[in-house]
């Protein structure tokens, strides 16, 4: 499947006066980002969609929680295997940073992937 690549935040990309498509691992793990990222009910198609990890900035919320959101949300996924493990790491980097790794296979290729981002 080839879908406009769209990293969550940022403006879509012109490549040669087209705009920027992806596919295969990349569309995943764009689409994960964006499923982590959606606060629930903002998606109006699916409103359980997302895990809404910006309304956790500030909020006092133990590691374990989130990591079981995230889990379930990236299990969710089309394009992850949702018959192997998912694994979700979540890390306090002091100064209210969170560490977030996600280690997930990708449903295409059948190969073990992984996503990393702070916020």
């Amino acid at each position: 499947m080839i879908a406009l690549s769209h990293i969550f935040g940022n403006d879509l990309v012109l490549t040669s006066g087209t705009l920027q498509t992806v596919s295969g691992t990349e569309l995943t793990r764009q689409s994960l980002l964006r499923r982590l990222l959606t606060v629930p009910g903002n998606y109006i198609w699916q409103l359980d969609y997302g895990v809404g990890l910006p309304l956790m900035v500030g909020q006092i919320i133990t590691p374990e929680a989130m990591e079981s959101v995230i889990r379930a949300q990236v299990q969710a996924d089309a394009g992850v295997d949702s018959s192997q493990a998912v694994t979700v790491t979540v890390t306090d980097e002091s100064g209210g940073v969170c560490r977030c790794d996600v280690s997930y296979v990708d449903a295409a290729s059948s190969q073990q992937q992984s996503l990393s981002f702070s916020y």
